[in-house]
């Protein structure tokens, strides 16, 4: 395994807007994926369809509005497989907003790269959804 890839985005809103962007169905499809199924407690389910991608895992922790970690892998992906990954969201209240950190560990050394440039793309997208500017259509998207 990889060491973590870990991120860190300034977002123009405050904690408990992008909070609800990590825990709410509607509010999720803003910035990533088609369709999502999301359950926001220990346990509970945190699927997302990304472009043709099914990302499917369960919510590990939910300390509203600070802290949302999940498990994450594609389904019919032999390499990270539903649930092998773990990503987690740290919000921290800021002069201007939140500070988001992304930690996503446990990923096989192969999908490090393309994951620094998933999160790169998506969490662009978080902060202007996020900030009421609106994230738009996605230019990844497919269909």
């Amino acid at each position: 395994m990889a060491d973590p890839f870990v991120t860190e985005i300034d977002i123009d809103a405050p904690v408990e807007e992008v909070f609800r962007h990590l825990t709410e169905s509607s509010a999720m499809v803003d910035w990533m994926g088609q369709h999502a199924t999301l359950d926001p407690a220990p346990g509970g389910r945190f699927e997302i369809d990304v472009n043709g991608i099914p990302i499917r895992g369960s919510y590990l922790e939910v300390e509203a509005p600070h802290r949302v970690v999940v498990s994450w892998g594609a389904a019919g992906n032999e390499v990270l497989p539903p649930g092998s990954s773990r990503v987690e969201f740290t919000l921290t209240a800021t002069a201007a907003g939140t500070r988001l950190r992304l930690v996503h560990a446990d990923l096989p050394d192969e999908e490090v790269a393309k994951h620094g440039i998933g999160w790169g793309h998506f969490l662009a997208r978080l902060a202007a959804a996020a900030s009421g500017a609106g994230a738009g259509p996605d230019a990844w998207a497919t269909g």
